[in-house]
């Protein structure tokens, strides 16, 4: 996430009355991150002492996944070098929309905290549980994605469902559940399906109409500043 933290650029944590108290009292897990001083509380301690509102940020997104049951620890906060003030927010994740998801959430929670203002941290969590069910893969492809990591071997998701390329060039193969690629038949579903296919033969940059699928009003205002009205 590209965070431009404005006037908070020059008031760490420290300078914020009741900031530290407000976090420990919202999100009390937070005890459990070490930061860089290596020890449970270390993350507090950096609070306490004075850390920027990037690094606060980022630490609430990797707690409130894994309070929501997706357990994530790795982090980095650095400058973009771009101008003062405006930093790159980096934490990993198990689902890409349960990251968005969180890095907005987390903006959301610091702001509060900021405020004083009262905030309902369950609403997020569960909105997280229920992303994460949406999107997760499938008992048969997590199974195997999970042993391909183990193993050394690079995967990508190619959709939201369950459709996942393992490794790279000559030596890749695609999956779905326990379907792999030595069969044609990933690739017939694939065919069946006009939104799908669009959307990976322009991930391979290959020419394909501009355009998308409109299921919620919200969707639409989103697709016409996306794509314009139809000419």
């Amino acid at each position: 996430m590209k965070l431009d933290l404005e006037e908070l650029e020059t008031k760490p944590t420290n300078l914020i009355p009741g900031f530290k108290d407000r976090l420990q009292q919202l999100m009390p897990s937070l005890y459990e991150h070490r930061c860089s001083e290596g020890v449970p509380g270390g993350f507090f301690s950096r609070v306490d002492e004075g850390t920027w509102m990037g690094h606060v940020i980022e630490h609430i997104a990797l707690e409130l996944q894994t309070l929501a049951g997706m357990d994530c620890g790795f982090g980095r906060t650095r400058g973009t070098g771009e101008k003062e003030g405006v930093y790159h927010v980096i934490f990993n994740y198990m689902e890409e929309d349960a990251g968005v998801y969180a890095a907005k959430a987390a903006v959301r929670i610091a702001e509060a905290l900021i405020e004083a203002k009262a905030y309902n941290l369950e609403e997020d969590i569960q909105q997280l549980r229920e992303i994460r069910e949406d999107t997760r893969l499938g008992p048969s492809t997590g199974s195997i994605v999970e042993e391909a990591s183990k193993r050394g071997i690079p995967y990508i998701r190619l959709n939201k469902q369950s459709l996942v390329q393992l490794g790279y060039g000559v030596h890749q193969k695609r999956i779905r559940a326990t379907i792999a690629s030595t069969t044609s038949n990933i690739a017939v579903e694939i065919a069946c399906d006009k939104e799908e296919t669009k959307a990976l033969l322009e991930a391979a940059e290959i020419p394909v109409p501009r355009g998308t699928v409109i299921r919620t009003e919200v969707g639409l205002r989103e697709a016409v500043d996306k794509y314009g009205y139809p000419s």
